[in-house]
């Protein structure tokens, strides 16, 4: 035992420790050592009850905060997880159905590897309802101190599944499915980001980490007039919504293949973040603001017939919340690129196009 204690603590040794030894003490060596060694064990007794008693005045650190849409269930809860488990964070789920909301953030925390510091939110936040948007950035704000949010991860969407694949849902022909699509996964991710950009202000070092996809690469497009639009230095927020309220009406006139738009209202939606996400990062440049591939996940989304674990693909956007921001001038003069307005996968910034 001691020999074990030797190693974890290398400067203490039992051979260097002595009891007093009282029996053989002289009486004046009793008269002086017993006083000072009961005062010692008192000043001790009150020290350690002046630790244990909470000082008023005195700041409590903060945890930072950190809301995941769509944090119910598939990417969007894996990454709840993650994050509920760093010590320094709180983790809000936001979803549209709140019992389910309530449902994975109770099984976040009993069932997490470590302590899980995750809540749900008790109101609903729907991508195709502003005001209840509106209503969950307004309760975050009342809630929390100082009305601070840190982190937004937007991980909700909605994708159609072709029953051809699956066979578990009804047909949906793809003219109908480009206003819902985009207007849940586009727009409706543009006004959580718009409602919260106030919060996210307040704090020292704000990040928004939106979830796209390989299918909104820009290679879908088929048209070099719509690449350098898309890609334009000059592209706006507004432009931007114009291309995609084209996109929806293209599609619903049956025009869109002869003007250059792909067949996927999905990976539409998901070529529209990842444009948002380049024009914020500049309109922005006080925040940290990238999207992120995670990978084709087992989602029900897909039927679970993703090759990639949903905790894998949760990785890159925990550590993009995490990860210290490199505004540090480079040796030789110049400021350093700072992390924002890129593309992840896999803990490596990629390419739109997804050629190298």
């Amino acid at each position: 035992m001691a020999g074990r204690f030797r190693r974890r603590h290398p400067f203490t040794s039992y051979h260097s420790i002595h009891p007093f030894d009282y029996a053989a003490a002289p009486i004046h060596m009793l008269t002086l050592t017993l006083p000072l060694r009961w005062a010692g064990m008192l000043l001790l007794l009150l020290l350690l009850s002046v630790m244990a008693m909470p000082i008023s005045g005195l700041a409590v650190p903060r945890k930072k905060l950190a809301l995941i849409t769509g944090g119910n269930k598939g990417i969007g809860k894996e990454i709840a997880r993650r994050i509920g488990m760093d010590p320094e964070f709180t983790a809000i789920i936001a979803c549209r159905n709140v019992e389910l909301g309530l449902a994975a953030a109770e099984d976040l925390r009993t069932n997490s590897e470590y302590e899980c510091d995750v809540i749900a939110l008790p109101i609903s936040m729907d991508l195709t309802d502003p005001s209840s948007i509106e209503a969950v950035a307004h309760w975050v704000e009342k809630e929390y101190e100082d009305g601070i949010l840190d982190v937004l991860i937007n991980s909700a969407a909605i994708c159609f599944n072709d029953p051809t694949l699956y066979g578990k849902v009804q047909f949906t022909p793809f003219q109908d499915q480009a206003g819902i699509t985009i207007r849940t996964n586009y727009f409706g991710t543009l006004h959580v980001i718009q409602s919260f950009t106030p919060l996210l202000k307040r704090s020292s070092s704000p990040r928004i980490i939106n979830i796209a996809s390989a299918a909104g690469r820009l290679t879908i497009l088929r048209s070099q007039q719509l690449v350098d639009a898309f890609t334009s230095d000059t592209l706006t927020v507004p432009a931007l919504s114009k291309l995609m309220e084209q996109f929806v009406s293209d599609v619903e006139s049956g025009t869109h293949t002869n003007k250059g738009w792909p067949n996927t209202c999905y990976g539409m939606s998901k070529l529209g973040i990842i444009a948002l996400t380049r024009i914020l990062a500049k309109s922005h440049p006080e925040m940290m603001i990238n999207s992120v591939d995670p990978g084709y996940c087992r989602t029900d989304q897909n039927d679970n017939q993703g090759t990639v674990d949903p905790a894998r693909g949760a990785y890159t956007p925990y550590l993009l919340a995490l990860m210290e921001r490199d505004d540090e001038e480079e040796e030789g003069g110049g400021e350093k690129e700072a992390e924002s307005g890129l593309h992840f996968y896999e803990e490596q910034e990629i390419p739109w196009t997804y050629q190298s």
